[in-house]
């Protein structure tokens, strides 16, 4: 018994640093669907309790969005509220870059992302 909660306790105290982490300022760089070009700027994910408010600045457009971690996928939701329009992220997390593909309400085709911790 004494083992399984030595091994239960390392578990939890390796696992609490991998979720503090993903907090912080990326640089992003993302394709649009379609070959539509690509773009650049830069996000931040803060700490919410059980979930993360991120915050895209691209260019001159402001994006926001909430996000859940499980393991090694942070999945956000997220929304141009002056557009009324909204989409998803599926993040792949791997040390300080965040990866994966994106969509938005009403399209056919997904973009890409990849977020790198500054």
């Amino acid at each position: 018994m004494k083992r399984v909660l030595i091994a239960l306790s390392l578990v939890v105290l390796l696992a609490a640093p991998a979720l503090a982490g993903i907090e912080g300022t990326y640089a992003c760089r993302g394709t649009n669907p379609g070959n539509a070009g690509s773009y650049e700027g830069t996000v931040s994910i803060v700490n919410n309790g059980a979930n993360y408010v991120v915050t895209w600045n691209i260019g001159s457009q402001i994006y926001v969005g909430v996000g859940i971690l499980q393991g090694d996928s942070f999945s956000v939701g997220y929304a141009d509220v002056q557009q009324g329009w909204f989409g998803v992220v599926i993040y792949k997390v791997a040390g300080n870059t965040l990866s994966g593909p994106w969509a938005m309400h009403g399209g056919n085709q997904n973009g890409t992302e990849t977020l790198t911790k500054k």
